[in-house]
């Protein structure tokens, strides 16, 4: 199986399929990667685990050749399954995945991408070439069916899931090890540093809530565009002595359990990993209440939401949660329970196990992937 991303970023498509590549069963399934745009830290991962990976390096714009360079990968390899993660993933494998043979999956992580008509049309008219569209929560499917006009019985919801083992509750290493201060209370964030994420609201937030709260620290884990933007913007607030910028890290598990509580300030989501994970690590969520989120975070109970681009109403929630410590708790409690009731990442293999069995057979023999990382496709 190839599985095929924009990138190898640790954003959560990609994360989703390194899980995949390393967890399923390796006796039925033998996975790469190929990242559409660029390569990432993902990239390392894949290699101490023996998965092969391919970086195509596709530019802006439409690259027709890049079809071609798809479709010489996945038949030089024998792929029996290409599973792709977006839609632009989509649109430059699909042709070529059908031309080698191979069963064709397609991961939608969220719609907001398809309300343009363009990309509805796009969507529908590829999808009549794949066997099966994943999607990783019910509204999604919900608009996939009545806005874009794909058949109920082609969607299949399948939820994103994290190792509810390598997320505790507890820490495991200790703030000074981490560059934490060990003297405050923090309120974390993790996810890419891009306009869409909407960190400026939670940094217009967070200065209100400096100024009721002066022992509070924010901690940012992520990089990405907006970062230079976004310090020079808590510079302007007069926060940035009380802001932190982890950039991209691979421990993130152990800095969760040392948060007070766990703020996602997106202006569009699907099923946030980032989320997930802090909820394993029983800490209480303020999301803005996109896609999966309302379905996922129960206002008091283990977590609150609020609605997107409104600073005031995120501070709000934030020192609401604050000011109640032992509700607080609770509600973290809540929120562990819940993921290791439907979100462990055990359930998402299952599951996308039982899809790849389901799939109709290959076109002709498929030998097992060729093994040993690569940084470039075999043309």
């Amino acid at each position: 199986m190839m599985q095929v991303v924009y990138s190898l970023t640790l954003g959560g498509s990609e994360r989703l399929a390194c899980d995949l590549a390393m967890r399923l069963d390796h006796d039925r399934v033998r996975s790469g990667i190929c990242a559409l745009t660029a390569g990432g830290p993902l990239a390392k991962t894949l290699e101490d685990a023996a998965i092969p990976f391919y970086v195509i390096g596709c530019p802006p714009g439409i690259q027709w050749g890049v079809m071609l360079k798809l479709y010489r990968l996945f038949r030089a390899n024998r792929i029996d399954v290409v599973q792709t993660h977006h839609i632009k993933q989509l649109f430059y494998s699909g042709l070529g995945a059908r031309m080698a043979g191979a069963a064709l999956v397609h991961v939608e992580h969220e719609y907001f991408t398809l309300r343009k008509g363009v990309a509805r049309r796009g969507l529908r008219m590829m999808a009549l070439i794949c066997d099966r569209i994943v999607v990783v929560g019910d509204e999604i499917k919900t608009h996939l069916v009545n806005e874009v006009g794909l058949p109920p019985s082609k969607v299949t919801v399948i939820h994103n899931g994290i190792d509810v083992g390598c997320y505790m509750p507890w820490p495991r290493v200790p703030r000074e090890a981490l560059g934490l201060r060990p003297d405050v209370r923090l309120i974390g964030h993790v996810g890419r540093l891009e306009p869409e994420k909407d960190q400026a609201s939670l940094l217009h937030s967070f200065r209100m809530v400096a100024n009721t709260h002066p022992h509070t620290r924010l901690v940012i884990i992520g990089d990405g565009s907006q970062r230079v933007a976004l310090e020079r913007l808590g510079e302007a607030l007069g926060i940035a002595g009380r802001v932190d910028f982890f950039g991209f890290r691979q421990d993130v598990a152990d800095f969760l359990p040392h948060l007070e509580l766990f703020v996602l300030s997106s202006l569009n989501e699907g099923l946030p990993l980032s989320m997930l994970e802090a909820m394993a690590c029983a800490r209480p969520v303020v999301a803005t209440a996109l896609g999966e989120i309302p379905r996922v975070i129960r206002d008091g109970v283990n977590g609150v939401t609020v609605p997107p681009a409104d600073p005031a109403a995120l501070a709000h929630a934030i020192t609401a949660v604050l000011e109640h410590p032992e509700q607080s708790q609770a509600m973290g409690v809540e929120a562990r329970r819940l993921v290791e009731e439907r979100f462990s990442l055990a359930r998402t293999v299952e599951q996308y196990q039982a899809l790849y069995d389901s799939l109709p057979p290959p076109v002709g023999l498929r030998p097992p992937l060729l093994s040993g990382p690569r940084t470039t496709p075999t043309a």
